[in-house]
Order: structure tokens, then C-alpha cells, then sequence
């Protein structure tokens, strides 16, 4: 089953093109990234499937809803994890997980799971913006995923931490997905694509480039590593 099915997705700023008429489709339970230089519009299409804005034209939907007639019902059921930003400071983080549960009636039970499986327990009374960056995106990771939700979206989840604080929230990702759960993921980093993603869509001024496994990429243009596929679709460099 298609868990997002987009066609002729379209969005303009000021007579600017940033989305081109994208159409895709995502089969439940893949782990998808979304890449492309800075400014050619996969923050904006993200943020149209978040049902954080509004696209100018086309059909969107997502676990066979509507995005435009059900965008209540679909925010119900994904799970969103923004930058660093997107989290009040001066919150605790028991008091946080209190108040994001209240959003989706999350019962004390899965409170607990949540804790537990992200390790939060030493950190439940410590206010968030005393944690580590490593912490930090720990504890974003686990509201995204606080009412288990059937597709997250996760923005540049391990950006600014070392690599081993980018392995132990891949792992977070990879261990708390269902095998039916389907992640969307914006990343700059070519080597989490190759290591970690099912699928990657590549986006270049407003129009899908590619969209494939990191493998069949890496085989139709004879390179190695998607790093350098990346750039010979974005720059028509040759390894």
C-alpha cells in the first residue's frame, strides 16, 4: 500500500516556482530521505505533507486520506520531529512528555515504553535547554514517536552532532519503527543515505531528479557511493 501518493504537486512564491509539478509515490514501511542543495524546495514540499502549508495545486494524499479535506485526521496519525527549535526551552522534559501525550490522549503506559526506550530516565528533570545536542535530538526523536504514529517526518534529525551521537539516534530511528511505520528524513548527509535509507528522492530546482533505492542509483550511474551519484545528478559531475 502507498502510504503518500503525490501527483502534480505544485507551489509558487512570488511568481518563483519552488515545487514543479512533483508526482511520487511511497509504499508503506520505508525509510525515505529527501535530498538536494539548500533552496530547492524540500523544506517547502515537507512542510505541504506535514499539513504545514498549503500547496498551490495538484492531489495529495496520505494513508488514503485526503490532504486537503482530512488535514485534521492526518495530523492525528503522524509524528513530526522539527529542529531544535520546535521545543520550548525552559520545559522538563517529564513535563513535556506529559503535555505532548495530552495532545494524542497517550495513556502512563506508553509514557513509560517511550522513556524506556529512549533512555530518558536520568533526564526526566532536566529542563531541555540544559541537555546536550545529542540529548536534545534524543528527546525530539521520542515525541515524534510518543503516540505511534504510522509515518514520521524527521528534519535533519543528526544535525551538528559527532558520529557517535548520529549512530545512537539512527538506531533510535531504526529500532522504533514498526516494519509497516514509514519515515521521511531530510539529510545532508550522503553517508546516512547509503547506510540507512530504503529509498531516496533527489531534488534539484523544484523537479524529482530521482527517485530510487540508493543501490539502483548508485548501479545506473557505475559509482560506488551515493555521495558521488549525488552529484553527478545535481551537478553532472563525473567520479
Amino acid at each position: 500500500m502507498d502510504i503518500i501518493n503525490v501527483q502534480d504537486l505544485t507551489k509558487s512564491y512570488g511568481g518563483r516556482t519552488v515545487l514543479d509539478r512533483l508526482s511520487f509515490r511511497i509504499p508503506a514501511g520505508e525509510t525515505v530521505a529527501v535530498v538536494g542543495p539548500n533552496g530547492t524546495g524540500k523544506t517547502t514540499m515537507l512542510e505541504i505533507l506535514m499539513t504545514l502549508r498549503n500547496a498551490d495545486s495538484g492531489s495529495i494524499r496520505i494513508m488514503d486520506r485526503d490532504l486537503t479535506a482530512q488535514r485534521d485526521e492526518i495530523r492525528s496519525k503522524i509524528g513530526v520531529m522539527l529542529q531544535e527549535g520546535g521545543m520550548y526551552l525552559y520545559i522538563k522534559l517529564k513535563e513535556a512528555l506529559d503535555l505532548f501525550a495530552s495532545f494524542y490522549n497517550v495513556g502512563r503506559e506508553k509514557i513509560r515504553q517511550t522513556i524506556d526506550y529512549f533512555e530518558l530516565e536520568p533526564y526526566l528533570n532536566t529542563k531541555y535547554h540544559k541537555l546536550s545536542g545529542g540529548w536534545k535530538q534524543r528527546f525530539l526523536l521520542a515525541v515524534a514517536f510518543l503516540h505511534d504514529p504510522d509515518l514520521l517526518f524527521l528534519d535533519e534529525p543528526t544535525t551538528g552532532l559527532d558520529p557517535r551521537a548520529t549512530r545512537l539516534v539512527w538506531e533510535k530511528i531504526r529500532g522504533g519503527s514498526r516494519k509497516d511505520k514509514t519515515i521521511l528524513v531530510s539529510t545532508h548527509s550522503m553517508e546516512e543515505v547509503d547506510k540507512y535509507c530504503d529509498r531516496v528522492i533527489v531534488l534539484n530546482g523544484g523537479k524529482i531528479v530521482e527517485n530510487d533505492t540508493p543501490a539502483r542509483i548508485r548501479e545506473k550511474l557505475n559509482v560506488d557511493y551515493f555521495f558521488d551519484a549525488y552529484f553527478q545528478l545535481i551537478e553532472g559531475e563525473k567520479s
